[in-house]
């Protein structure tokens, strides 16, 4: 009977262990997730060939920088990097209204989001 329970709750552990994990999920690097970035920003604003280029590469150098500063649990952090990140582009791109689009389409994504965040159970 003991070495039932015992078992038992051995198997438990296992399953929730498991679960946090989340063994579906994979991770993505800061390549990938700034190429699939500005490819969803580029669907609104249209870029050269070059532009879009230096803009994945702001954007993975802003990735690895969140990651390393674990910005993503620090709000103050996150919308420093952010700001300095939005800079650079805006530098980049030396156009105002193409700016203004750029910033329209950031926000729009990250409301969509911040959307799902708050489907999630």
């Amino acid at each position: 009977m003991k070495k039932l329970l015992l078992s038992g709750l051995v198997a438990l552990i296992m399953v929730l262990s498991l679960f946090a994990q989340q063994p579906g999920r994979k991770q993505i690097s800061s390549t990938g997730r700034a190429k699939n970035i500005v490819d969803r920003i580029s669907q609104t604003v249209v870029f050269t060939k070059q532009q879009k280029e230096d803009i994945i590469a702001i954007y993975m150098k802003y990735y690895d920088d969140v990651h390393a500063q674990k910005a993503f649990h620090d709000a103050s952090k996150l919308e420093s990097l952010e700001k300095s990140r939005d800079a650079k582009v805006g530098k980049l791109l030396n156009n105002p209204k193409l700016y203004k689009q750029y910033q329209d389409a950031v926000k729009e994504i990250k409301t969509q989001f911040e959307q799902r965040q708050q489907r999630k159970p």
